[in-house]
């Protein structure tokens, strides 16, 4: 068997949208938190580093303060960018799958067909068409 003689096809072809949509609100809550482990390290490092009239507990909370507010307007901004409505990806999916392959090698398509696991996700419909390729090599030398 040829590994050329086969030929796996996606058929039926259409267009479908899809959004990889993460909510605006959890983005800026998880910015809020990134944003407060941020500060609170920086509040960390300027007790452990500068002289401040603050005690170290006041630096270390406006820290915590100042990395929530600063995490969640990033997020906040960057979640709106991303979520916009014009940002839609398109892209052309089959709706089955054919596989092609001399009259000859029927048996060992069906075997390959019946063994393909990977592709079992009920959205996708396979079937064999034997001498597929027979048939548009004699339509070329036809023409």
């Amino acid at each position: 068997m040829d590994a050329r003689s086969l030929e796996i096809v996606g058929a039926g072809l259409r267009q479908a949208s899809r959004r990889s949509v993460v909510p605006v609100a959890r983005m800026t809550a998880v910015g809020a938190g990134v944003g407060a482990l941020i500060g609170v390290l920086a509040a960390v490092f300027v007790t452990l580093v500068a002289q401040t009239t603050l005690t170290s507990f006041a630096v270390v909370l406006w820290g915590f303060v100042y990395g929530v507010l600063v995490g969640a307007l990033w997020s906040l901004f960057r979640g709106l960018v991303r979520n916009r409505p014009e940002l839609v990806t398109t892209e052309i999916v089959p709706t089955h799958y054919e596989l092609r392959c001399p009259t000859d090698e029927l048996s060992v398509a069906q075997t390959l067909l019946a063994d393909a696991t990977d592709v079992e996700d009920a959205r996708a419909e396979r079937t064999i068409l034997a001498d597929a390729l027979q048939a548009e090599e004699n339509q070329r030398h036809a023409a």
